[in-house]
């Protein structure tokens, strides 16, 4: 008996301690890995000043080997600054599903008292007023009553309002908890991506010296050396080629889209083999489950935004519909992204871009390529749709500034965007187009 008493008391302390203390520990750490990756922040910009200022020479074994450092020393600080942020998210999903059960436990309390109080409005309504009146002795006692049944309605009403106000919260905060592991998700793969490509340089310029054996003569010489260029970009786009198509085929159909577009080639190889390894369920989906079906169980899980979600539903699976008709293309036969962990899948070909999307920069592309209708899945089309979409993101000044810009807009339709899975997208576009154009020998 004393054990069960004991063991009571620790699960009350427990429910009663940890929502005032344990929240707070959470947000303090947030805060705390927050600053570090501000100070890890600084140190990159560094690293990526030091790299900028030695591009600008003039190409030499030491410049090269020591560009080569500053990138594989700002890669290495970024993977880190991402381990960081991904602690981070998780302690936001950690105070997301706090507040969650905390919603839930507080409807549930509405609840119960909204049953309390209908069984008190039901039992009055069982009496008429005579009878109420003749029940008390004084007429003191009957207005007092009369009190208690208005004020019973007045909290009946008030705990609706609750109720519906708590359902609101409560599905606000699933949408939020949708959101986190959606940035989760991203910025683990973006991770993946930023270790490729430090594994990649690390490579090259192990490569270097043990080819130079640190002369600089030796290495003009393989400056000049353009017969393993092919191989070398094969070893930036693994994701690319892990989906059918050839680094000769990257190379040749990014240069040509690029060029039509009025942006690097090297950028849009970065952005579209980033997209590559964050779409890893590309082409293992269908339009209806993982599309169509996906958003009206979005809508069925989201009341509040029922019709936003109905609605996508039907405009995505008429564009979808419209794509492949055009094209002569069954339907049910072509594969499209698989539903992720988050949000749905639906997108199209080596550009992943979503029927609704596709639809919309059509004609551009059909100008571009001399294609009509063009093909989503076709990799000339696919492309420069893909250079179409970073040109207007303003990706066409070819400076870092307007490409990091372009690269927030791919990713989130907002050149501005600040958050933590923008910036480190950004980023990982940027390193990743680097690496490719020190292979190409050109932008």
């Amino acid at each position: 008996m004393n054990i069960n008493k004991k063991a009571l008391l620790v699960v009350i302390f427990v429910a009663l301690v940890v929502p005032l203390f344990g929240h707070a520990t959470i947000q303090e750490d947030i805060d705390a890995r927050n600053k570090q990756i501000q100070e890890l922040q600084k140190q990159i910009d560094q690293y990526q000043q030091q790299i900028q200022t030695t591009s600008s020479k003039a190409k030499t074994l030491s410049g090269d080997i020591g560009i080569l450092n500053a990138q594989i020393g700002k890669l290495q600080l970024e993977i880190k600054s991402l381990s960081l942020s991904i602690t981070q998210t998780n302690g936001d999903i950690m105070q997301t599903q706090a507040g969650i059960l905390d919603a839930q436990q507080k409807l549930a309390l509405r609840k119960d008292a909204l049953g309390g109080n209908l069984q008190t409005v039901y039992e009055v309504d069982q009496n008429n007023l005579t009878e109420v009146l003749f029940r008390n002795a004084r007429l003191s006692e009957f207005f007092n009553n009369v009190q208690r049944i208005q004020d019973t309605q007045d909290t009946l009403r008030q705990n609706i309002l609750d109720i519906k106000q708590l359902k609101s919260d409560l599905e606000q905060r699933e949408e939020d908890l949708q959101d986190k592991r959606s940035q989760l998700d991203q910025l683990k793969k973006i991770q993946e991506v930023q270790k490729s490509t430090l594994d990649q340089n690390k490579n090259t310029k192990d490569k270097i010296l043990k080819e130079t054996k640190g002369q600089e003569a030796k290495y003009q010489q393989l400056v000049k050396q353009t017969a393993d260029q092919i191989s070398r970009i094969r070893m930036e786009i693994t994701s690319l080629q892990a989906n059918g198509i050839t680094a000769e085929d990257a190379v040749k159909y990014a240069q040509l889209s690029a060029i039509s577009a009025g942006i690097r080639p090297a950028f849009l190889l970065g952005i579209l083999e980033v997209e590559s390894r964050l779409g890893q369920n590309v082409g293992k989906g269908n339009w209806q489950d993982d599309m169509v079906l996906c958003y009206q169980r979005l809508a069925k899980a989201y009341p509040a935004k029922r019709d936003f979600y109905l609605k996508r539903a039907e405009t995505e699976k008429n564009a979808f519909l419209k794509i492949t008709s055009q094209l002569g293309l069954d339907p049910n036969a072509l594969k499209v992204s698989k539903e992720p962990v988050y949000g749905c899948g639906g997108a199209m070909g080596p550009a992943q871009f979503i029927p609704s999307t596709w639809v919309s920069y059509a004609d551009q592309v059909g100008r571009l390529t001399g294609h009509n209708p063009p093909n989503p899945w076709n990799i000339q089309d696919a492309f420069t749709a893909s250079a179409i979409k970073l040109a207007r993101g303003g990706a066409t000044a070819k400076t870092r500034a307007s490409e990091i810009a372009a690269a927030k807009a791919y990713i989130s339709g907002n050149s501005k965007c600040s958050t933590s899975t923008c910036n480190y997208y950004a980023n990982a576009v940027l390193d990743k187009a680097a690496a490719i154009e020190r292979d190409l020998g050109t932008p």
